[in-house]
This record gives structure tokens, sequence and C-alpha cells, in this order.
């Protein structure tokens, strides 16, 4: 965990960032407004459209919510959908503090008190961290010939890149070097697990409910998108909210990634339509962060009962095993 100086310096760089972040979206947002002689005639709201893009988003939360319970399984443990489900929105709201590690030590925390071994929750932090990144980037790949066109390296130069990467995210799920970067990772927490070693074919299998968790995510704001006038074509529109929920995710210092986020989605939306409505843009950025964490506090409110635990039991339950799981983390889990 990040603590002392170093916890403060970056809670104070993330805090400044939304603040710079915030400042050019409201600016720019509302010189569209300006532009657009009145917020009324830059809105367009259609309603079915809208409702449609939730039931997607609905759909990406709940394979998200499945994630925890698949990649821990990988790892020897066996949760369920349910508490799978509830552990991982439980923790959720830990990424909207400075450093991305307070969603990890939930996870640890409530997975330990399920009855998952050190290891078997270790090894699940990493397969997760793992497949994120690479669901992210796999949906983001068919972008990389834009952005490289755009950066005046040529179609060509962004058609290698993507394939490149393309080979490098498969051979990196490939047992012999995912042995090595989870050792790697133990090496640098000073942890000594007894990791399951996955063959390549679970890795496989893993992969495509990850790629999925971002499809669904593009899906629904390419949805939203139209319901709010902007005609984001399918292809390559589709990619554009999974590339920047990737980007906020890499920005330690941006909580959440308030602000990296939403600067991604407006500069993506603008490089795919030059001719954009000045503000719709920014209007859809904002409008989806406020949508999925709304759709994030409805999970996190449900999976209190599924969990079995109340919000004052939970606060307890990770305060108690907060000094237990630092000891865990530090000595490993052998035997297990």
């Amino acid at each position: 965990m990040l603590k002392g100086g170093k916890g403060r310096i970056t809670a104070l760089l993330g805090f400044l960032f939304v603040l710079v972040a915030a400042w050019f979206l409201g600016r720019s947002f509302l010189q569209g407004v300006q532009e657009a002689g009145g917020l009324g005639n830059l809105l367009q709201f259609n309603i079915p459209l809208f409702l449609a893009a939730s039931v997607v988003m609905a759909g990406h939360l709940t394979l998200a919510g499945y994630t925890w319970a698949l990649v821990t399984s990988a790892s020897g443990g066996h949760l369920g959908f349910r508490k799978g489900f509830s552990i991982h929105f439980l923790s959720q709201v830990g990424k909207y503090v400075p450093g991305k590690v307070w969603a990890a030590m939930g996870k640890y925390s409530l997975s330990r008190s399920s009855g998952l071994s050190t290891g078997q929750t270790g090894q699940g932090l990493i397969l997760e961290t793992v497949f994120i990144v690479l669901g992210c980037l796999i949906t983001t790949l068919p972008l990389i010939p834009l952005t490289a066109e755009n950066s005046g390296m040529g179609v060509g130069t962004g058609m290698a890149i993507a394939l490149g990467l393309s080979v490098v995210l498969l051979a990196s799920i490939h047992p012999v070097l995912f042995r090595r970067l989870t050792g790697l990772v133990a090496r640098v927490m000073k942890s000594s697990y007894d990791l399951r070693q996955c063959s390549f074919s679970e890795m496989l299998r893993i992969l495509p409910v990850y790629v999925a968790v971002f499809l669904l995510l593009g899906g629904a704001y390419w949805l939203m998108c139209l319901s709010f006038g902007l005609n984001l074509p399918f292809f390559p529109g589709i990619f554009v909210y999974p590339a920047a929920m990737g980007i906020g995710y890499l920005a330690i210092f941006a909580p959440g990634g308030l602000g990296a986020r939403e600067l991604t989605t407006v500069w993506l939306v603008h490089l795919i339509l030059p001719g954009c409505e000045p503000g719709l843009a920014e209007l859809t950025a904002i409008v989806a962060r406020l949508w999925i964490t709304i759709g994030e506090a409805i999970a996190f409110g449900i999976s209190f009962p599924i969990y079995g635990v109340t919000p004052s039991s939970l606060k307890k339950m990770l305060t108690a095993s907060e000094s237990s799981s630092d000891r865990d983390v530090a000595q490993g889990d052998k035997g297990q």
C-alpha cells in the first residue's frame, strides 16, 4: 500500500489532475453549449435508445462481477457467482482512493474471509490485473491504425503495431511467460506463494470473458452516444470507451481514472468524428461517468445482502483484517 509521503504526493497529484481535467472538460462543454445557442439545441435525447444502452451496461456490470469468481476458480478457489459478484462490487469503492491498491486490498480481505487461501487470492489478483490489461488492449487494437495515421505514422505502420501487439498479448498468457510474470510480481511483493499452474487452454478460456466485458462496455457507450444525438459509427466507435477505460486504469495518479478516462474519450470521439458538434463529446464523456458510477453504486448496494453483511460490519471486517492482510502479503502462504 502507499503510505507516508509517497501516498500524500500521489493523492495530491491525483487531486490536481482531476481539477485540471474538470476545468478543461467544463470549459469545452460550456463553449459547445454557447456555440449551439443553448443546451436545448445541443441536446437530442432518445429515451428508447438510452434504455437499450442501460440494458447493455447492466450486462457489462454483471459480467464484470462474474470475473472475480472466474479468476479465483482458475487459482484453485471456489467462490461462485453470487459471492464473487458481491466481493467485486463491495471492493470497487476503493478504486476512487489514489494509488490503485485499495480495491485490491478490499478483494483480498473479503476473499480471505470467504475461505480462499492467501495464494489463491493473490494469484486471482495477478490474473485479474493481467486480463484487465489484455482485454482492454485487445479491444483497443482496432483504434491503433487510426491513431497511428493521425499521428503521421501511416496506416501500414499502425497495422503492423496492432499485429505485433496481438502476438505479444497472446504470448504473455502462455504458462512459461506467465510463470515468469507471477514470479516477478511475487519478488516485488516479497511474497512466496505456492501458485496453481494454469494451462494455456485455461488462460485462453478466460480471455474471451474479459474481451466480452469491454465489448459490452463499448456497445453501451455507443448506444448512449446515439441516444444523445452523437452519431458515432459502430466501427470503430464501439472501441472508444474500452480504450478510455484502459487509460484511466493505468493512470495511477487519477482515482478511479477520473479525468483521464473523460479526456481520452473526448479525444477519441473527435478523432473518429472530426466534425463533431462542439460540446457533444464532452457531454457524453461526463454522462458516461455518472451513468457507470450510478450502476456501480446500485451493484454495491445489492452486494451487501448477497454477501450477507451490513455496511457497519463490513467496515469492521476490513479494519480488523488489514493488519493480518499486510502480514500475509509479506510472508506468503506456503503449503496451501
